[in-house]
């Protein structure tokens, strides 16, 4: 693993940055997502922390400091995110993600570790499940994007998920066995994913609320045809995937490389 400083001209960019504007809107919808549940995860391995040892979790360890120093990375940026989405007609999106880092932190005060590093893992395993379809162009082309800022921001993001994809799952594994880690990973793991992801559709909800406004009634019933496309096209790339965290032997180390997966780390090395 490796920390990188990316630049984006993120405020500079428009909210609809692609040919396909519903695509692109229920993905501005999940930028909510990555602020809190980054914040969320360093606190969850600062805590897991603790509960290993100095000298045998050594590497782990140095594992938990790196991955942590990239999530930072990509909470800071994907604020930014928000920010221009607040700037350009959305002012209540941080309201969004507000609702959501509110639950992340009753999760930190009242669930144990243990609940919460499998919650961190239901999302954790996401990365290596939809990395393929960002950065192998199955996104990019349903998005009808033409290299704009906010894809960037998302692919470098995917690319460093997947590179730090063994962490949590380790982390886990390492504290709890086996059979308690796969128990966690298909019970609270899913019930993350379920979670995270209705917070995602009430901030879509509320953007295109927003885009609709102006549109006439036709108008309406096209955008939202296109949306309920959008919904179905993004459920099924990588959809497969998600599969496999139910195979008891599961181990992100193993899960291929998506093909465009070093070309756009080295973009920024």
């Amino acid at each position: 693993m490796e920390i990188r400083f990316p630049t984006f001209d993120i405020a500079g960019a428009s909210p609809h940055w692609g040919d396909n504007v519903e695509a692109c809107t229920v993905i501005n919808a999940g930028g909510i997502i990555p602020p809190p549940i980054e914040r969320y995860l360093i606190k969850v391995m600062r805590l897991a922390k603790k509960e290993l040892d100095p000298v045998a979790d050594a590497d782990l360890l140095d594992d938990m400091a790196m991955f942590n120093k990239q999530e930072g990375q990509h909470f800071k940026l994907h604020a930014e995110y928000l920010d221009m989405l607040a700037a350009n007609g959305y002012p209540r999106i941080k309201e969004y993600e507000a609702a959501f880092e509110a639950d992340l932190d009753e999760f930190l005060a009242t669930k144990d570790l243990d609940w919460n590093l499998g919650y961190g893992e239901g999302f954790e395993s996401s990365g290596p499940a939809l990395a393929s379809g960002w950065l192998d162009g199955p996104i990019q082309e349903l998005c009808g994007d033409h290299g704009s800022e906010i894809m960037r921001l998302w692919m470098w993001h995917l690319a460093e998920e997947f590179e730090h994809r063994s962490v949590v799952h380790d982390v886990l594994h390492r504290l709890y066995g086996d059979d308690r880690a796969f128990e966690l990973r298909t019970t609270v793991g899913e019930f993350a994913r379920g979670h995270y992801g209705d917070h995602a559709a009430k901030a879509a909800a509320y953007l295109f609320e927003v885009d609709r406004e102006s549109m006439t009634e036709d108008e309406v019933a096209a955008s939202t045809e296109r949306e309920m496309a959008a919904w179905v096209a993004l459920g099924t790339i990588g959809g497969d995937n998600f599969g496999w965290i139910h195979q008891r032997d599961y181990d992100p180390a193993k899960v291929p490389e998506p093909a465009g997966y070093s070309a756009v780390l080295a973009q920024y090395a």
